[in-house]
């Protein structure tokens, strides 16, 4: 784990109606390089600048985080999808139009410069669009992304709390907002659309047999 490097500044944020001087704050901390720990519908979420390469292996530092293993892109809208994506099957549409803003990552083949820091050598990239409003306010002031995964050391429960986070991460980001307890308070369910059926990686806040109704045939591992 990183040695702790910063006095962590701590805001209360009304996940309804989070204050735009709150999110402005965000969103500054993170464009000079730093790190920010923000709630979204599933976990807390531990995010930086995807467009800056030492943001991003400082997150993979400060979690302890193997090289080997992605992080993801969280988005402010669906139309952003196009900004990193040429081709999105259609059944990777239909996932994103029945669960987005939620909590499903769609992971897409993807080779593209602007998400290579993200991808730990893969070709594929996974995408979420929250349903939160903190971390999709933050991600469009911001111009972009928000390169992330959960606020936890590496091999430790991710925290539904910012207390939680907060434990295991103070001292090693920049600024925590505290929205209070996640609504779903499990990960996001990952389903990769590389190749048809769909696979499931990871089973979380949607079920398989969600997934079945709305995609047909999702395979499972």
């Amino acid at each position: 784990m990183a040695t702790a490097q910063h006095v962590t500044e701590v805001i209360r944020v009304d996940p309804h109606d989070p204050d735009p001087a709150t999110i402005a704050r965000a969103a500054e901390v993170i464009g000079a390089g730093d790190l920010v720990v923000l709630p979204t519908d599933t976990v807390y979420g531990l995010v930086c600048d995807p467009h800056q390469t030492a943001a991003v292996d400082r997150v993979y530092e400060v979690k302890g985080r193997s090289r080997d293993l992605p992080l993801v892109l969280l988005l402010h809208d669906m139309v952003q999808v196009e900004t990193f994506i040429a081709d999105v099957s259609p059944t990777a549409v239909r996932a994103m139009q029945e669960f987005w803003p939620g909590a499903l990552t769609v992971v897409l083949r993807d080779c593209s410069p602007l998400t290579e820091a993200l991808r730990a050598c893969q070709e594929t990239i996974g995408l979420r669009l929250p349903s939160h409003l903190v971390p999709r306010m933050v991600a469009q002031l911001t111009g972009g992304g928000l390169a992330s995964t959960s606020a936890n050391l590496s091999g430790k429960p991710a925290p539904t709390r910012a207390e939680e986070a907060i434990e295991q991460l103070d001292g090693l980001v920049s600024l925590v907002l505290d929205a209070g307890p996640t609504p779903f308070a499990h990960e996001s369910t990952v389903v990769s659309f590389v190749e048809d059926p769909p696979e499931l990686l990871r089973e979380g806040a949607i079920t398989v047999a969600r997934l079945r109704e709305v995609l047909g045939e999702v395979r499972t591992k």
